[in-house]
């Protein structure tokens, strides 16, 4: 593939179709040769860098997760912290791109390379966002024995799935609300990981 600024813009466009063609027909009748036609581009410009169907999802995927260590939050406190990774997650969940990956993410079935790549991303993804509490852990806001993926889970689940299963929307006050009990929970030993 060109290298410079065309070559950016294919990478894009392909990435940008792939995703669209997740959300259209799921993994199961995913295909590179529909990507590339909605891309506008040739089957072998997608072949030559995505030699795989599980190559060119992950790609795509990953394009709309992204998680970069420059993004994690840091406001100082706990609950800035999870708050700003919820409200970004928030934000996400209001593209159509953001709702496409969590809903092929959280339906396919089947595919065990698919499965091995959602759980994969999954588990990055929850370790990226554990950072902000096993953090807050370092700092002294919440008890060495916080479980930081069951805070986070007992956060970010209610909020996902009224986005995601029932479409409602979430708005500030009712995150703040959340974030504020759960987080007082664990303050007070109740996000304690069991031995």
């Amino acid at each position: 593939m060109r290298t410079g600024g065309r070559s950016e813009r294919v990478v894009a466009a392909v990435l940008g179709a792939a995703v669209a063609e997740l959300a259209e027909v799921g993994y199961g009748a995913f295909r590179l040769e529909d990507v590339a036609a909605r891309a506008g581009v040739a089957k072998t410009t997608v072949y030559r860098r995505w030699p795989a169907k599980i190559d060119l999802v992950e790609a795509a995927l990953r394009s709309v997760v992204r998680l970069r260590d420059e993004d994690i939050p840091d406001t100082g406190t706990a609950r800035g912290d999870v708050l700003a990774l919820l409200d970004r997650s928030v934000r996400l969940m209001g593209t159509s791109s953001g709702r496409a990956v969590a809903r092929v993410m959280t339906t396919e079935g089947g595919d065990e390379d698919f499965q091995r790549l959602a759980k994969r991303i999954r588990d990055e993804s929850r370790a990226y966002r554990a950072r902000v509490i096993e953090r807050a852990v370092a700092r002294g806001e919440l008890p060495a024995s916080t479980d930081a993926y069951l805070v986070l889970d007992c956060i970010f689940a209610p909020v996902m799935s009224r986005i995601l299963k029932f479409g409602e929307s979430v708005d500030k006050k009712t995150r703040e609300r959340l974030v504020d009990l759960v987080l007082t929970g664990a303050e007070h030993g109740g996000g304690r990981m069991k031995r």
